[in-house]
């Protein structure tokens, strides 16, 4: 048996020379009359082999018998490839291996979906060959970033003095927010363990055990309905410490989250991080998990409208409810259509009502305009930043805090 002296994908022109076997999966092959190219691949990337009878013998006939993800051990040469041939999408495309010795080590049928990015497959069929749709190299890039990240916490935590410790996964059930998974007893007929959906009791255990400082990335069980962001087993990360202030521990993770992006995607994250209060991220976004991106602040304006003669407007201001608003830039052309779309919209979220404003060619136009004062519009102007073509939206509820 050939076995290997280096992986395909790191293989450079610093190896030109060298003599080197390699063991991977037929990517592609071309014969171009005579000589026989061959893309080799293992999960580091994918190399060009060359067949010539100049220097290949009988590894020619061998090689000629190959396709695609046969899996094959070659013994050859690196060389430089000729300028003409440099393949400049390819971590090696500077060199190949000119082939001396070849082992089939394993023949295959063709397979029922092309082993590369990007493929536009039905998942059911990708699901059934699994195997198969795991040697795709997006595959491989997401597990190693998994393996990856679970190292940087690791490391990162145990630099800050945390212990990692296993807790079991069968118990006695326990009250919690989720069903627990029930794994019937060999031992005891009619009893059950339970798979606990996260580890909680145990964290308390070592908490009032003195392990003041402890982490593990425990595997999860929940016996609820799937939903695109969740299935019935997932991994986390559970940390918990003692004699820490939530600053201080809000800063160490921080520094765990900048590590984890610098080390993985090459993204250094500014810190310290932005921090919002919930009662502001309730006020000015509407969600205790809003995402800044998109802007479009959500402004109380009751004090602005509690005298108005917008009916609706004063009588919540006057119960001490409040009335919001907020612009979406740029959405002033939207149609009378859309703008009426946004009121079953707005109820599905609990909204009561919605009243809106455009501002076209300089005017503001709309159902309410015609209620406003001009000092109202003038206060509205500033306190929204109101352009042209913006689109304002109000709504008003009795309850103190609204979304």
């Amino acid at each position: 048996m050939m076995l290997k002296t280096h992986h395909c994908g790191t293989l450079t022109k610093a190896d030109i020379g060298q003599t080197v076997t390699l063991n991977g999966w037929v990517q592609r092959r071309r014969d171009l009359g005579g000589v026989l190219f061959i893309d080799l691949r293992d999960r580091t990337g994918i190399v060009q082999t060359v067949f010539n009878p100049d220097f290949s013998g009988d590894a020619l006939a061998i090689a000629d018998r190959a396709r695609n993800e046969f899996v094959l051990a070659v013994t050859g040469t690196v060389v430089e490839r000729d300028a003409e041939t440099v393949n400049k999408n390819l971590a090696t495309g500077e060199i190949e291996i000119r082939v001396t010795e070849i082992e089939v080590m394993n023949s295959a049928k063709t397979p029922p979906f092309p082993i590369e990015d990007g493929v536009e497959v039905d998942e059911s069929l990708r699901l059934k060959y699994r195997y198969l749709d795991l040697r795709r190299p997006e595959m491989h890039k997401t597990l190693l970033l998994r393996s990856k990240a679970s190292k940087i916490f690791r490391d990162f935590l145990d630099g800050e003095g945390f212990i990692d410790v296993e807790t079991p996964i069968l118990t006695k059930s326990s009250p919690e927010g989720a069903r627990d998974y029930l794994v019937p007893s060999r031992v005891h007929e009619g009893e059950f363990f339970a798979l606990p959906q996260s580890p909680q009791i145990f964290k308390q255990l070592l908490m009032v055990g003195g392990i003041e400082r402890y982490y593990q990335i425990a595997r999860c069980f929940r016996d609820e309905d799937l939903r695109a962001d969740r299935q019935p087993e997932f991994t986390q990360v559970d940390i918990e410490t003692s004699f820490l202030s939530q600053d201080q521990l809000l800063g160490m993770m921080e520094q765990l989250a900048a590590r984890l992006f610098r080390e993985t995607i090459g993204v250094e994250l500014e810190l310290p991080f932005q921090r919002i209060t919930y009662e502001d991220a309730i006020n000015k976004y509407g969600s205790d998990k809003p995402d800044l991106r998109f802007g479009m602040e959500i402004e109380d304006i009751t004090d602005i409208v509690a005298t108005s003669d917008v009916k609706v407007f004063a009588s919540v201001a006057a119960s001490g409810g409040v009335v919001k608003a907020f612009n979406a830039k740029g959405c002033g052309h939207w149609s009378r259509k859309e703008l009426d779309d946004l009121q079953p919209f707005a109820a599905r979220y609990g909204g009561k009502g919605l009243a809106w404003i455009t501002i076209k060619e300089g005017e503001w136009k709309g159902p309410i305009v015609k209620f406003l004062k001009p000092e109202e519009i003038a206060a509205l102007t500033e306190r929204l930043q109101v352009e042209e073509g913006d689109l304002l939206t109000f709504s008003a509820d009795k309850k103190k805090r609204c979304s």
